[in-house]
């Protein structure tokens, strides 16, 4: 989890857990599309999600936050990392909220958490 800024966030939620996601990393939010698994890389990695002709890695937000992995989530929140796009595996995606209104709720550091995920896979091959 990271320290909040000014700005707005996106609820999201996995499992019965509930967080925030800075807006300036969202690119776009759909319902979750059918994946490819990729052979040889961890069970977070839930496989390539083709996005409007991209390609686009999509991590499990239950692997991230060390939760049981039952059924595939229902959303992909596609964000914006320093290197590209990559998509988590949501439950639900509740609302935007301005920031003070989830000051409660974590804030889902995803560089932290998908960056290193993905350089462990880059890694292998």
């Amino acid at each position: 989890m990271i320290e909040r800024g000014p700005g707005r966030v996106v609820v999201c939620r996995v499992g019965e857990e509930r967080f925030a996601v800075s807006v300036t990393s969202v690119r776009e939010i759909i319902a979750a599309p059918e994946l490819t698994r990729i052979p040889g890389v961890s069970a977070a990695v839930r496989g390539l999600a083709n996005v409007r002709g991209t390609l686009v890695t999509a991590v499990s937000g239950r692997g991230l936050l060390g939760l049981p992995e039952p059924d595939a989530g229902d959303w992909l929140l596609v964000l914006t990392t320093r290197d590209g796009r990559v998509g988590v595996v949501m439950d639900e995606v509740e609302d935007l909220h301005e920031e003070a209104g989830a000051a409660a709720l974590p804030v889902l550091d995803i560089e932290a958490l998908v960056l290193p995920l993905l350089a462990l896979e880059q890694d292998r091959a």
